[in-house]
């Protein structure tokens, strides 16, 4: 048995085929272009997964960032605002006459790591996705945590910073998410750089005076001190947010995907110990590793849980 994942971007999105054990077995890539309408993307969407699943009526499921209304089975406070509030499962289903499941992409990502890790989760399993944004989601024994807005709410908006100087693309000032996402380390290593003309992170601006976040971590990962600097206290603010977590849902084990972590084994024993120091000693137990599954994994989860729609309940929430 197969089926279709989507995980929607704020530029792009995966689409792929995914099997019963958690294998991307093809894959595409949709470019999400500002100005788009829904019709225009659920269009190109549709493209892509008749060129995937051909005449197969394989179930689909979306991943989609930001809130779920699951009763109108709909995507809300995303950063596609084209796509909010679209009934995109009722057209994707529709127009291809099979079954559609929509999450909330950190979920998506949590629910395919929780089936896939080679540890075994059976506990309490928290998932944080490091990418343009900072998504949280939690599993006990396998089903996905819901609270608010048909997610785990916005623990990634976990408020940090009193002085409240940066805004996270959502508009919430001193969160987590405004001060250690790809987007925060983006915004960082431009400032750094326009004091340091000479510098390795100077050289690596684009016409338009940008740096990926995946370039800061691969200078860091090179040693340069300008991008080690940026990412340690990217890890110093990450670690406040892990004893945080620890204390508010004791998870038996916390995992790290997403673009940042590139960083790598190293990046995580960082964090360990920086986070160690901040926790009640009796949550120390609770380990840090990188996610298995990378960025595919809330393709993956999405289309896993389509696979499963028909013989679980829906999540309630919490």
């Amino acid at each position: 048995m197969t089926a279709i994942g989507l995980d929607i971007g704020g530029g792009s999105t995966k689409i792929g085929v995914i099997s019963a054990t958690g294998h991307l077995l093809d894959s595409r890539r949709v470019v999400i272009v500002p100005g788009q309408t829904a019709d225009d993307i659920i269009a190109a969407y549709i493209a892509s997964i008749a060129d995937l699943a051909g005449d197969s009526r394989l179930p689909i499921g979306v991943a989609y960032p930001g809130h779920i209304d699951h009763g109108a089975k709909i995507g809300l406070n995303s950063n596609v605002l084209a796509l909010d509030g679209q009934p995109l499962c009722e057209r994707l289903g529709h127009h291809f006459g099979t079954q559609t499941a929509l999450l909330n992409d950190a979920d998506a990502a949590a629910y395919a790591e929780s089936l896939c890790h080679p540890e075994g989760v059976t506990g309490r399993f928290l998932v944080v996705t490091l990418g343009t944004g900072i998504g949280v989601a939690v599993t006990v024994k396998g089903q996905t945590l819901v609270t608010a807005g048909g997610t785990l709410g916005d623990a990634g908006h976990l408020n940090l910073d009193p002085s409240g100087q940066f805004q996270c693309r959502m508009g919430c000032t001193g969160c987590l998410e405004s001060l250690a996402s790809a987007g925060a380390i983006e915004r960082d290593a431009a400032l750094l750089a326009e004091t340091r003309p000479d510098s390795a992170l100077a050289l690596a601006m684009d016409a338009s005076g940008l740096i990926s976040a995946a370039t800061v971590c691969r200078l860091a990962l090179a040693g340069d001190p300008d991008a080690t600097t940026l990412v340690a206290r990217m890890e110093d603010w990450l670690a406040m947010a892990v004893a945080s977590w620890r204390a508010m849902f004791h998870p038996d084990l916390i995992c790290f995907g997403g673009g940042l972590s590139a960083l790598g084994q190293d990046f995580i024993h960082r964090l360990q110990t920086k986070s160690n120091a901040r926790s009640l000693p009796f949550l120390t137990n609770s380990p840090l590793r990188l996610a298995t599954l990378g960025n595919e994994a809330g393709m993956i989860g999405a289309g896993l849980k389509a696979l499963h729609l028909p013989q679980e309940q829906e999540t309630p929430n919490v």
